[in-house]
Formats: structure tokens, sequence, C-alpha cells
């Protein structure tokens, strides 16, 4: 048996020759593979999922709104009557203190509240635009069903007892 060994020598770096012809490889490329198009970046983080419901999205980022507008809000103090809903209140009287309209609030354990046009009072940020006569207007701030953030005017009015 009979070994040949090659000399380390004949390994050598790429001649001059051959860089010229790989440049000629690439003018040997068609022209339509030469205008080819890379395909576009695809965002997977904000991605929509096919197999969820779309109004559920918008619930989603209506609520993220609602969350986000809240925050804002977060900066000034909470009054009492945020921490109750207003199912729960019940308004008792109205009448004028200092030239301004004012209303009594009742919360479900029978505890009195002042009111005027300003305040803030249940769950959904809900302000006193104006005091009636017999009613109390507030705007809240809901969610419809899109998912958008609308304005919902929720009056209270005095309950009057019939009398014989």
């Amino acid at each position: 048996m009979l070994l040949v060994a090659a000399p380390c020598w004949a390994v050598a770096a790429p001649s001059v020759a051959n860089k010229t012809a790989s440049s000629q490889d690439d003018d040997a490329i068609p022209d339509a593979m030469k205008s080819m198009m890379k395909a576009p970046k695809v965002d997977y983080q904000h991605l929509r999922d096919p197999f969820v419901s779309y109004l559920v999205t918008l619930s989603e980022r209506g609520q993220a709104l609602l969350r986000e507008r809240e925050a804002r809000l977060s900066n000034r103090p909470r009054e009492v009557l945020e921490n109750f809903d207003l199912s729960t209140l019940k308004l008792v009287a109205i009448y004028t203190m200092g030239g301004d309209r004012v209303a009594m609030i009742q919360d479900n354990t029978g505890k009195g509240y002042i009111v005027r046009r300003g305040n803030y009072m249940g769950k959904n940020n809900g302000r006193i635009e104006k005091i009636g006569n017999n009613s109390l207007y507030l705007v809240e701030q809901v969610l419809d069903p899109a998912g958008q953030i609308t304005d919902r005017q929720v009056t209270l009015t005095l309950n009057t007892i019939n009398s014989k």
C-alpha cells in the first residue's frame, strides 16, 4: 500500500482570476432574480389573533382607555360617594345654600352627604353636572358595546310620598 501526502504549500488563497470569475457569475444572474422583492417585516407582537372575537379585542382596548382615564383622574383625591354604586344612593333633598343649589344624598347605611355641582359620585366617575328642582343630573363614563368610552347621563330624582 502506497500513501502519497500532498504538500502543505499546495493549498493557497484563491487567485485574482477566481475573484473575477465570481463577479462574472453575479453578472450571469437573470434580471428577474435581481429585481426580486423581499418579504415585508411582520410585527408579531401587535398581530391580531384570528381566533379571538373582534368585539372582545375592541372591548379590551376600550377598557384600557378607561383605566388610563381613571389613572388621570386618580391624581385628584377621591370623594367618599365614589365608593358607592349609584343604585345604593338615594336623593333625599334639594335646597339652596349660599346662592347655589345643593343636594343631600343618603347612602345605604342612612348617612347623609351634601353635594354640589362638580362633585363626583358613583363608581364610574359620575360628575354632577346640574341640580334641578326635583332631580340631580350626573354624567358617567362607560363602555359601549363597541368598546368605546361614552358619556352616559344618569338622573337621580326625589322620591315623593303620596299623601291622602
